[in-house]
């Protein structure tokens, strides 16, 4: 196994290791019992290495899970990037549809987004920092849309893009709570999300 600098130390290789049985465990906990139910004891326990062992690779529970999602929206966004440019109708139709599929994807695990978005609140500014970097994929979707529709004449001149986005961004992460909440399926989510995004391209649409 080679670093940036050359081959990997024993040491070094050993930490690595560990990780991945850390993160491995916290992935089999977090899926069974719950982010919240899931202590850094349990993580330990099921990696078979001590409680040190877990903080030399990690900072805290939160960094664990944070690490273990983030991991999950990079394939996704990975994967929306890929289809975007197939991806047909007006811009409002093809923001829905970016949305719709992602919600298709993390309504599978809907209580690990819902603890996600509870972390996030008074997490560390390291970690709001990846989430935003994280996110900036999605964004620049959502960016791209709605400049391509813009410059097709379907947005107004004056439309702000950048308060347009953020609007998007807060409706698409407010959802999850709803869906939470209220039981909505997939599909229940894709419906709303087309009301809720045609609404606002109504206030700015030619």
């Amino acid at each position: 196994m080679l670093a940036e600098g050359g081959p990997l130390g024993l040491r070094q290789m050993q930490k690595l290791a560990t990780r991945d049985r850390v993160v491995g465990a916290a992935r089999e906990l977090f899926e069974g019992v719950g982010y919240e139910e899931t202590t850094i004891r349990m993580i330990a326990e099921r990696a078979g290495v001590s409680v040190g062992s877990v903080f030399t690779t990690f900072e805290s529970k939160v960094d664990i899970f944070n690490h273990i999602l983030f991991e999950k929206f990079e394939l996704l966004f990975a994967e929306l990037q890929r289809i975007f440019p197939h991806l047909k109708g007006s811009t409002c139709d093809r923001i829905v549809s970016l949305m719709s599929i992602a919600y298709g994807v993390e309504c599978r695990q809907l209580d690990l987004m819902i603890s996600h978005l509870a972390a996030s609140h008074g997490w560390p500014e390291r970690i709001e920092a990846e989430s935003l970097r994280r996110h900036g994929r999605l964004v620049g979707l959502f960016r791209e849309a709605l400049e391509e529709g813009a410059s097709h004449g379907e947005l107004r001149a004056d439309a702000d893009l950048d308060l347009f986005v953020d609007a998007l961004l807060a409706i698409y992460l407010r959802n999850y709570r709803k869906a939470y909440y209220e039981r909505l399926s997939p599909q229940d989510l894709s419906a709303l999300i087309e009301r809720q995004v045609r609404l606002i391209f109504d206030g700015v649409a030619v």
